[in-house]
């Protein structure tokens, strides 16, 4: 058996499990809830911080690698600048499809929720500094690479990562091989880490799960299926179109040749 399905098979066994446990700490010892829900938890805690970890790293020295490889300046420009507009547009869809269907569905209806007192949100919104082109210039350029990977910001990471290697490209064979060896040995050091990682994802399925039954009960369920429900509907739609634009962006080029 491959080791994929061996950690696929593994986290189906912790997800019933994390079921099983939460659903009795909930059923036979409610007066346990807060204490088990608060520990059991942690080993989720643990599972996202190992892989929030390891992001800022993996960014930085693919990235330097894969731009650095490539002679052509003039090529990574027009992949640059395509991949970019690319990125835009789709996240653009993405916004938009997504702000008409949490509308329309209302997927979080079926939590019931208390309602905030509304001084309560107007204190947040006097507080909250308005958006503005500063701020958005500040969040992508890096005033320090070290404090982007401490923030994990992903942004930042990317455009020093880009101009790099670019930087790294342009000094010549002589001088930037040795570095992108170094930067591919990290790299691949790193995705090494991502699959000892992936091998805990088990048990921070079977606290995240066990923690949220034993707090709710059987009855997240539900809550559970209806925003499923409403996600891949709305992943159904969104490939719909991004593969329709695709379809006349490319059959265009096609065409064209």
């Amino acid at each position: 058996m491959k080791g994929q399905n061996k950690l696929f098979i593994a986290i189906i066994i912790a997800l019933i499990l994390g079921v099983f446990m939460g659903g009795l700490i909930h059923l036979k010892y409610p007066e346990s809830i807060e204490p088990f829900s608060k520990n059991i938890k942690l080993l989720g805690t643990v599972f996202i911080r190992l892989v929030q970890m390891i992001i800022a790293p993996l960014v930085f020295t693919t990235l330097v690698v894969g731009i650095a490889k490539i002679s052509d300046i003039k090529m990574i420009g027009r992949v640059g600048t395509k991949a970019m507009l690319w990125f835009i547009t789709a996240s653009l869809i993405s916004l938009f499809i997504g702000l008409i269907l949490v509308n329309w569905l209302e997927p979080g209806y079926v939590t019931k929720l208390p309602i905030q007192e509304v001084t309560t949100a107007d204190d947040l919104l006097k507080s909250s500094k308005s958006f503005s082109m500063e701020d958005f210039v500040k969040h992508i350029i890096p005033k320090s690479l070290f404090e982007a990977f401490v923030t994990n910001e992903v942004l930042q990471i990317v455009v020093f990562s880009i101009m790099f290697g670019v930087a790294l490209a342009n000094l010549g064979e002589e001088y930037s091989k040795p570095v992108v060896k170094l930067f591919d040995i990290i790299a691949h050091g790193i995705l090494k880490m991502v699959a000892y990682i992936m091998w805990f994802a088990p048990l921070g399925v079977l606290g995240a799960i066990a923690a949220v039954v034993a707090t709710n009960g059987f009855e997240i369920f539900k809550v559970y299926a209806v925003y499923l429900r409403d996600f891949f509907f709305a992943i159904a739609v969104l490939w719909l179109i991004l593969l329709l634009v695709g379809y006349f962006i490319l059959g265009t080029a096609f065409s064209s040749c």
